[in-house]
């Protein structure tokens, strides 16, 4: 008889911050962040949007293309600050860590929350900022731009050419925040239309 306390749970995944329930929103950011702090997103960005500027094969030979994709990267840096400056907050309120690792863990996060781009109304209200960017971009167009980019990196060849290992690693990080700021939005959205039907 086989023993079937090593049999393995088929078609299972363990947790990913990509399928991240609402109670897990932060364990998701923390995640995120641990994976790529705040200023590998905007290397990652700087690079991504060079190279797709470069690439003579992509979707960027028009003018227009371009501007969009500089005004998007402009967008998307200011996005992912704001995440992280919400999480720091959150991670902040929270009492004192037990554990040494756990202050290091805080420590860490903490000095990675050095603001690139954020104006100073910004970071003092990071929701309002996703507000606007939510209102600005219409979300399935932002998610195409995404997915150009990333086929104008994969395709590049050039002197800038970057290491594509983690190309879809970076790039499920990237959707993952832009659709928590569309998905917190709505909510937010309802929330105050609840609060105005009850009024």
């Amino acid at each position: 008889m086989k023993n079937k306390t090593n049999e393995r749970e088929r078609f299972h995944k363990p947790f990913y911050f990509l399928s991240a329930t609402r109670g897990k929103l932060f364990r998701a950011l923390r995640e995120v962040f641990q994976n790529f702090p705040p200023g590998d997103f905007m290397k990652n960005l700087n690079q991504w949007q060079h190279m797709a500027l470069c690439n003579g094969q992509s979707t960027y030979d028009e003018a227009g293309a371009r501007e969009d994709l500089l005004d998007v990267t402009d967008a998307l840096k200011k996005m992912v600050e704001c995440w992280h400056i919400i999480l720091i907050r959150k991670v902040v309120k929270k009492r004192k860590p037990a554990t040494k690792l756990k202050r290091l863990q805080r420590k860490m996060l903490q000095q990675d929350g050095i603001v690139y781009t954020l104006t100073k109304a910004e970071q003092a209200k990071p929701m309002r900022f996703l507000r606007k960017f939510c209102k600005t971009f219409d979300r399935a167009y932002l998610e195409m731009e995404l997915l150009d980019m990333l086929d104008a990196v994969i395709t590049y060849h050039g002197p800038h050419e970057s290491y594509k290992g983690n190309l879809v690693f970076f790039y499920q990080h990237l959707l993952y925040l832009v659709r928590l700021s569309y998905k917190t939005n709505k909510a937010a959205f309802c929330y105050s239309k609840q609060q105005h039907a009850q009024e």
